[in-house]
């Protein structure tokens, strides 16, 4: 490593010498890592910060012209880095909080206004038994043996000698009807169909 006072290194990192460059790089690297470490406590977020603050040398050279002191540019740019990472984890962390604070706020009050009631129940059963009536035999046996017998497509295909493709279109299809009859009572009738 050269042996350059700290003027000489400014001013030829304001150069934009390469050499300069790696010699503060090698200096201060850790340095300032362990800094951006103690306050952030993230290793990953400190290497972002760390890494911004080498960055804006290289990319911004010219601005060294005018830096008496390396030591003190160097942790003022990382302290200012670790108030913006700090200010967007903190933004991060709010949303997130937010968010899944409203998701179980929605959860919540879905289960206050889900109606479990035997009365629901009774209904919706009448529905289901009504909607399989009116269903193709065809269709009717495929839902059967796959909601009631928990049969896989493959194993009612070949029970019924058709084909995958054909019980997947007959369960769409009464799927469909089902969704539609139940509308009134989803999400609960998902759950029973």
């Amino acid at each position: 490593m050269n042996n350059w006072s700290e003027t000489e290194l400014v001013r030829k990192l304001s150069e934009g010498d390469r050499m300069a460059y790696g010699v503060v790089f090698k200096l201060y690297y850790d340095r300032l890592f362990h800094f951006s470490l103690h306050y952030l406590n993230d290793s990953e977020a400190s290497r972002d910060v760390v890494q911004d603050v080498f960055t804006n040398i290289w990319e911004d050279c010219a601005k060294f012209s005018e830096v008496r002191n390396l030591s003190s540019w160097l942790y003022t740019a990382c302290k200012n880095n670790c108030l913006k990472k700090l200010d967007h984890l903190k933004v991060i962390q709010k949303h997130a909080d937010a968010l899944k604070y409203r998701q179980l706020q929605l959860a919540q009050n879905s289960l206050f206004d889900l109606d479990t009631s035997p009365v629901t129940f009774s209904e919706i059963n009448s529905i289901i038994n009504n909607v399989l009536e009116q269903l193709p035999e065809q269709t009717r046996k495929i839902f059967v043996l796959s909601r009631y017998e928990n049969k896989k497509n493959r194993e009612i295909a070949e029970e019924l000698k058709i084909s995958t493709k054909t019980v997947e279109a007959n369960m769409t299809k009464a799927l469909k009807l089902f969704r539609k009859s139940l509308s009134n009572y989803l999400p609960i009738a998902a759950f029973m169909i």
